[in-house]
């Protein structure tokens, strides 16, 4: 923060000065609104007192207060608030106490000489204070006010009803005095109010810097996770495991990938990979699977988490055949088609996410370990499935078994190719 100008402080930015002007005359607005009402009280107890100890001034002045006084500043009270957001309300203000200066000059001219020297400078070291204190005026505006009362008061002690000398040097010296004073408060009052409302825009830009940035993670976290896993995260969980009875895990994985590595470079091979893929997710978000992780060229994919569903299979079935179709889409344009192996398992998982760091969404248990057998131990552009995949489907697709084959890891298991359209090469 740089604030230039000692009698008129301002930022150097021009944005921010016009902000903290609009801002800081909306509270002046409402400041002024008490100080007008306080105004009208002050010269009703005013005019009270002086009813008690001068009455023949009161009778004097009486109908000046309450039918002009009193009604101009509450008018005052009601409406200044609906110029919270005028530019120049400043100048509005100082006008308004030039306004109450005039009103008490006439109660001055009303005074008798003994009164007028005894109590003159005392009625306009009140309107002194009221635009120090009670019309929040920044320093330049306060200060113009009270220069321009202190110069109608010794015009008019001069000039217009001479006061002997020393009431005169009293008066000045006790008006200037309080002048003094109420510059000194104003100008500090105005830098601490600039230095508040600094800091208050820096924590305000600060905050929204947080906000978006907040919204970027979180935007990066239901990228990787589920939304669900996402928010538990974000509420506190550090670990989150949970137990499905039954889901389907599918392993997809591109034959010959390694030999394809070899013949082509590194960018082309990327834009290939990024391109089947990407249709793969959107397949994956249009049925409602959650895709799980991408390695190399192996692609994983469940269905029936992190919510439960009931027809799980099919989707993964369903999924199964449209990355069948989109690889054949692909092979149009390379010399060399693709083909893919594609493994399927139901049951039981443990899915959730561990570690402090990068976090994922992954998944345990041996219907895992059986779909990626599926797929390793399948055939290109065909559906390898187990016996519990095919329960679970049903009648919605046509099966060729497989017998009884060895499983790496697992043993001997009863496997099926299942068949469901025009999707074999």
């Amino acid at each position: 923060m740089r604030l230039k100008g000692f009698l008129y402080p301002h930022f150097e930015n021009r944005t921010t000065e016009h902000r903290f002007i609009l801002d800081n005359n909306l509270k002046a607005a409402r400041q002024a609104r008490s100080g007008f009402f306080f105004g009208s009280f002050g010269y009703a107890m005013m005019s009270i007192v002086v009813y008690f100890l001068l009455p023949e001034y009161f009778e004097r002045s009486w109908r000046f207060i309450y039918f002009f006084i009193i009604p101009t500043h509450m008018i005052a009270a009601v409406f200044i608030s609906r110029f919270g957001s005028f530019f120049y309300l400043q100048w509005l203000l100082v006008f308004s106490n030039i306004f109450s200066s005039l009103c008490t000059f006439w109660l001055i001219h009303l005074f008798d000489d003994a009164e007028y020297y005894h109590y003159a400078y005392g009625l306009l070291t009140c309107i002194l204070i009221y635009a120090f204190a009670m019309l929040r005026l920044r320093t330049f505006f306060s200060l113009f006010a009270s220069v321009l009362i202190f110069a109608e008061f010794l015009t008019y002690a001069l000039y217009i009803r001479p006061m002997p000398m020393s009431s005169l040097i009293f008066s000045l010296a006790f008006m200037g005095f309080v002048n003094m004073g109420g510059f000194v408060s104003v100008f500090y009052f105005e830098r601490n109010a600039r230095t508040e409302f600094w800091q208050s825009r820096t924590i305000e830009e600060q905050s929204q810097l947080l906000a978006k940035e907040k919204k970027k993670s979180e935007a990066l976290l239901l990228n990787v996770l589920p939304e669900s896993v996402a928010n538990r995260l974000l509420a506190g969980e550090r670990t989150i495991a949970d137990y499905f009875d039954s889901v389907t895990v599918l392993f997809a994985d591109i034959v010959g990938f390694t030999s394809l590595a070899r013949r082509l470079d590194a960018a082309s091979l990327v834009q290939m990979l990024n391109r089947v893929f990407s249709h793969f997710d959107n397949l994956a978000s249009v049925l409602g699977l959650e895709k799980i992780k991408t390695i190399g060229d192996a692609y994983m994919v469940a269905a029936g988490l992190p919510q439960e569903i009931d027809d799980h299979a099919k989707r993964c079935f369903e999924m199964a055949q449209g990355m069948l179709r989109i690889l054949d889409d692909t092979n149009k344009d390379l010399t060399e088609p693709l083909r893919l192996r594609i493994g399927i398992a139901t049951g039981p998982v443990v899915a959730g996410v561990i570690g402090q760091n990068k976090f994922i969404y992954d998944l345990w248990g041996d219907t895992v370990n059986t779909a990626s057998r599926m797929e390793s131990s399948g055939l290109p552009n065909e559906i390898h499935i187990t016996e519990t995949t095919r329960t679970a489907l049903g009648d919605s697709a046509e099966y060729v078994s497989r017998g009884e084959i060895e499983i790496k890891g697992i043993g001997k298991m009863q496997t099926y190719l299942v068949k469901g359209g025009a999707m074999n090469a």
